[in-house]
């Protein structure tokens, strides 16, 4: 899995350039200062200035088996819908017992043609024998028989996605990706409205779900839906645990975080070949690699909510409370002036005084209304502008040579799980060393 996160300079704005206008160096300066202001808030304080501890150690630990268990849908393709030999039925030579390397193959179905077989000198023969197939006539095939040394069953010998239906193969990866897509969107906006905990239960029904459901599909159709429905739970269960893993860790190990959680995906890709070895049969090895992400839900209870994510919703009394736990376990002990009096005081119209338990009753009547910002925001300035497409190209390049390498390796030369897993694990050491190069080169840049 690419690399999502880097850490910058804590505080340091991008610097500005001739291109923006007066308006908009202001409206920086303003998102800075709010940002600033965030990061500065008494709770996150507290959390950020504790060591990695075992609390941040114990939040990390579940975010690296989260990203474990959803990393295998991303290259399940690879076995899934594998395509496999094939050859036509032969009637009267085929039956029940015949496997995909019988002697009448040589003399009843064309050389390296999967979709044609002989014709019969004359229909009414039924013996399989050479003397009765005309080598001059092809005549095309509805059944086939299918290699079985190397995979019993896939979606390919399922669905017979052969012949004048191999074109609807690809559409499974297509398919996921398109979920990854509508993924990406609105399970990142559900978390950011309702919770980073709401995110992972989410994506957790759809891995799940759809990855089960497709395990017992009845037809291609089906199988492509939950697909789609897998594709999104996946995506949104990595973006939201590395959101949630993130958030939970002060500046100074974000970088470590950040980058590091690449290792279990990794390692998840890895175990599928692992665990392709020993299951052959597609609709099993379906199973295996997303049943897994039930056990996820127990994280409504084992993970902690965002503090970040709660003290900017206003519930700072539930962040308090994960942080005198966390700070508990860590053995240290939170500094009370900043957690008392986290609810200002503000004066109501009757003279009493009130508290307040939200950041909307901090607004004043006077303060403009907020701008609901949008992914057009991007676009709408040269500076950012420029910036946006010089990403969205990058992230293009990386996604087309990492999946085009990833779908790739079943297809080198020598043992297929060998290759896949070797892939796969060699993103590591990638890792690693973007680690230990990457604060050092932004630094000195």
């Amino acid at each position: 899995m690419m690399v999502r996160y880097a850490q910058v300079e804590q505080g340091a704005p991008f610097p500005d350039t001739p291109e923006d206008p007066p308006h908009i160096t202001d409206l920086k300066q303003k998102r800075q200062s709010k940002m600033e202001e965030m990061e500065q808030d008494p709770i996150l304080t507290c959390l950020y200035r504790m060591r990695f501890g075992a609390s941040q150690l114990y939040v990390y630990a579940l975010a690296w088996v989260a990203v474990i268990i959803c990393a295998p849908v991303y290259v399940d393709y690879n076995f899934l819908v594998r395509q496999v030999p094939a050859r036509c039925v032969v009637p009267s030579c085929d039956g029940n017992d015949t496997s995909f390397n019988e002697s009448f193959v040589q003399w009843a179905i064309p050389e390296n043609q999967q979709c044609k077989v002989y014709q019969r000198s004359e229909a009414n023969i039924t013996e399989c024998e050479e003397e009765y197939f005309s080598n001059d006539t092809e005549t095309s095939c509805s059944e086939w028989v299918y290699d079985t040394s190397l995979f019993t069953s896939t979606t390919v010998t399922e669905f017979d996605l052969v012949c004048d239906s191999d074109w609807l193969r690809p559409l499974a990866g297509s398919m996921y990706m398109l979920g990854m897509l509508l993924g990406a969107i609105t399970i990142g906006d559900l978390a950011d409205r309702f919770g980073r905990k709401m995110g992972i239960l989410v994506s957790v029904l759809l891995l799940g779900g759809g990855g089960v459901l497709s395990a017992v599909s009845p037809n291609y159709t089906m199988f492509l839906v939950m697909r789609l429905l897998t594709g999104a739970g996946g995506v949104g269960l990595f973006q939201v645990t590395f959101v949630l893993a993130v958030e939970f860790i002060g500046a100074k190990w974000r970088t470590f975080v950040g980058i590091m959680i690449e290792v279990p995906f990794a390692l998840g890709e890895a175990m599928t070949g692992v665990f392709a070895i020993f299951i052959r049969d597609w609709r099993w090895l379906q199973v295996a690699v997303t049943a897994p992400a039930f056990l996820l839900l127990s994280y409504m209870w084992l993970m902690p909510e965002s503090v970040r994510w709660l003290v900017s919703q206003g519930r700072k009394s539930d962040a308090i409370k994960i942080i005198n736990k966390a700070a508990k376990v860590n053995g240290v002990e939170v500094p009370k002036h900043l957690l008392e009096d986290t609810n200002p005081e503000i004066p109501t119209v009757d003279g009493t005084i009130s508290v307040a338990n939200s950041k909307d009753d901090l607004v004043k009547e006077d303060q403009p209304p907020k701008v609901k910002k949008t992914v057009l925001d991007l676009l709408k300035t040269p500076n950012m502008r420029r910036r946006s497409f010089n990403m969205f190209y990058c992230w293009a390049v990386c996604t087309l040579v990492y999946y085009g390498l990833s779908s790739n390796s079943g297809n080198l030369g020598g043992n297929i799980f060998v290759n896949f897993i070797a892939t796969m694990l060699i993103e590591i050491p990638s890792y690693v060393f973007s680690y230990l190069v990457l604060d050092r080169y932004v630094l000195s840049s």
